[in-house]
């Protein structure tokens, strides 16, 4: 039989049967419990395997243990159980920069305890191409997208869309703008800016397409828009901010959208790149996380070099004049997001992570 992982760990953990696969989430109703909850039912679905999502992992031991986000991971180094089970960690973003403290020493912690993890999973090459470079071997690398219920995330009918629009306030004429991202530091109104999220270079997007247009408006979600409310208000652009009770809610706000725009300079998707794909809304974004890979410039998408001003600007300006290549960009978009299905994701993560790890433990 195999016996690699199992003679490294299967004694220390006391491993007989087919161990559960514990995926760790918050819970806190937002996106990454999402993440996690369609990759353990879809596999529960799927397989006939023991996979369970859950908040709080101290209590578990001798099973497999997967930490959905890098945080969670690093706030529980020095545990008892992190020593007592196969542990898998995905990591959507990170770097080590002197712009970014928290994120870079959340970094250089991991990178000191790269022997812990048995796998790492992420989201986009350009993670990959880091870890690589900041010496984690590459057998311990498993890189899988994110994904998308193309079953809820859909384009829907003219009328349907006018009717949620209204209901927000937006003008029938407006240019509906999206942007549905935390990007304030904290909890609160988010007045100070978490610039690896852009929201500088989004405010300075608009200040230059408000000379040409006047019929621009932003609908805002997400806790901490502080920085962007206060600037939106010194443009004097019009803009609506709806904090939503949970996660699917935010498919009726992509459905207001004339375009979503993206102007991080760093990221790990984002979800709003799948997202706005599959409700048939055209973006605009920076060359960060998954939009190389998903994003083929003036085909089902526009993209843009980080902090460039310039072409970020002539991409909504192009979007703005250009109802046909709107339309393209759309009917494209809708097309190529079929391979990023969650039920197709979660194949990927059986096929490419758990079962590999299951079966060099029998």
């Amino acid at each position: 039989m195999p016996t690699s992982l199992y003679q490294t760990f299967g004694h220390k953990l006391g491993l007989v049967n087919q161990p559960t696969i514990n995926y760790v989430a918050p819970d806190n109703g937002w996106v990454t419990d999402w993440v996690g909850k369609y990759i353990t039912s879809q596999i529960k679905r799927q397989y006939r395997i023991s996979i369970r999502l859950i908040s709080r992992p101290n209590l578990v031991f001798n099973q497999i243990i997967h930490y959905g986000e890098l945080g969670a991971f690093i706030h529980r180094l020095g545990t008892q159980h992190i020593n007592y089970n196969l542990i898998i960690v995905t990591i959507f973003h990170g770097n080590r920069s002197e712009d970014y403290p928290e994120l870079s020493n959340a970094v250089d912690q991991l990178i000191e305890n790269a022997n812990i993890p048995i796998k790492f999973v992420i989201t986009c090459k350009i993670m990959e191409e880091r870890l690589l470079r900041w010496g984690i071997p590459k057998e311990k690398l498993i890189c899988i997208p994110l994904g998308v219920d193309l079953n809820k995330f859909k384009p829907i009918s003219a009328q349907h869309r006018l009717s949620l629009r209204r209901i927000r306030g937006i003008p029938d004429e407006a240019f509906c703008i999206g942007s549905f991202q935390k990007d304030g530091v904290g909890w609160g109104e988010g007045l100070i800016p978490k610039l690896i999220k852009g929201p500088d270079i989004f405010l300075q997007v608009l200040d230059r397409l408000q000379n040409s247009y006047k019929n621009l408006f932003i609908l805002l979600s997400a806790p901490a828009r502080g920085y962007i409310k206060t600037g939106l208000d010194s443009l004097g652009i019009q803009y609506h901010h709806e904090i939503l009770p949970d996660y699917p809610s935010i498919i009726d706000l992509y459905h207001c959208l004339d375009t979503y725009l993206i102007t991080s300079r760093d990221e790990g998707g984002p979800m709003s790149i799948l997202e706005s794909m599959a409700c048939g809304i055209p973006i605009v974004s920076t060359r960060v996380g998954l939009a190389p890979e998903m994003i083929d410039n003036n085909y089902n998408g526009l993209l843009a070099d980080i902090e460039d001003l310039d072409t970020l600007t002539e991409n909504m300006t192009q979007l703005i004049d250009n109802k046909t290549l709107r339309s393209r960009l759309v009917a494209n978009g809708i097309n190529d997001i079929k391979p990023y299905d969650w039920e197709t994701i979660a194949r990927r993560y059986y096929n490419e992570l758990y079962k590999p790890l299951l079966d060099s433990m029998q």
